[in-house]
């Protein structure tokens, strides 16, 4: 245990000692920020009486703050681990006791602790600062979702973190190429704003599938707004789903980056 204390305090250092992983650190809090006190502006500048745009507005804020919520976590640890590339320090590290591997595990544990909180962080806040502001009609939307809900989907949702780390930092040669993968997986990260069209509301839903966060994100739509459509599952088999794809892409990507990483 005293060599993970040791190991965290040394992680902890190098996060502060860089301003833009310490901005990306708490970005959580801007997302917070931003969900709790200027959306709801944007949402009283809009005329009441227009209904449907105040409701794809709101829908689009809301999975726009479901996407990209942990988002950045993951530009972070992918940005810790081609720190280690850019140094050569993997070769040191895989001489230790803990390994290049456990070491590996290590830092992607922690980066989706930090993601999962981050994330809970935004939606229990933004349900109990401003969750009044996201209503249509007299329905609130986050009274339809417990803080139980909001922890699962978090745990759900932020385990894409840890994928997007590995992955971009397998590929990556360095920090300016990481930066080009993260840009590039950033327009990717908000393709579930298609769910909010009509088209996307019944079977062609699953087209999205194919990106691993739309599953939870959508599990939490329902929530928020729920919707009769037959083609729809239930919040449970959601994140179910979207647990197994993204575990999946974890082990692979773990394997991937081990492989391609230079000892």
């Amino acid at each position: 245990m005293n060599k993970y204390l040791a190991l965290l305090r040394y992680e902890t250092k190098t996060i502060v000692r860089t301003p833009i992983n310490l901005f990306m650190c708490l970005f959580p809090v801007v997302i917070l920020l931003l969900a709790a006190f200027v959306f709801p502006l944007i949402f009283r500048s809009m005329n009441p009486a227009d209904e449907a745009a105040l409701r794809i507005a709101m829908l689009l804020m809301l999975v726009i703050i479901l996407a990209i919520g942990s988002y950045f976590l993951a530009a972070m640890a992918t940005f810790l681990l081609l720190e280690h590339k850019d140094e050569n320090s993997l070769k040191t590290i895989a001489v230790t006791p803990l390994g290049a591997s456990g070491y590996l595990r290590f830092k992607m544990a922690y980066v989706y602790v930090m993601a999962f909180l981050g994330m809970l962080l935004i939606l229990v806040g933004t349900k109990y600062i401003a969750g009044h502001h996201y209503a249509i009609g007299p329905l609130s939307l986050f009274e339809n979702v417990s803080v139980p809900e909001i922890i699962a989907f978090s745990a759900v949702s932020t385990l894409l973190v840890p994928a997007l780390a590995l992955f971009q930092g397998a590929f990556a040669k360095n920090k300016v190429e990481g930066f080009a993968f993260i840009k590039g997986t950033g327009l990717v990260a908000v393709v579930p704003v298609l769910m909010v069209m009509d088209v996307f509301q019944g079977g062609l839903q699953y087209a999205l599938g194919v990106f691993p966060n739309f599953w939870a994100i959508k599990g939490m739509m329902l929530e928020f707004l729920p919707i009769g459509n037959a083609a729809n599952l239930s919040f449970p088999f959601y994140l179910l789903i979207g647990a197994a794809y993204s575990i999946l892409l974890i082990i692979v990507a773990y394997r991937l980056f081990l492989k391609k990483a230079a000892y």
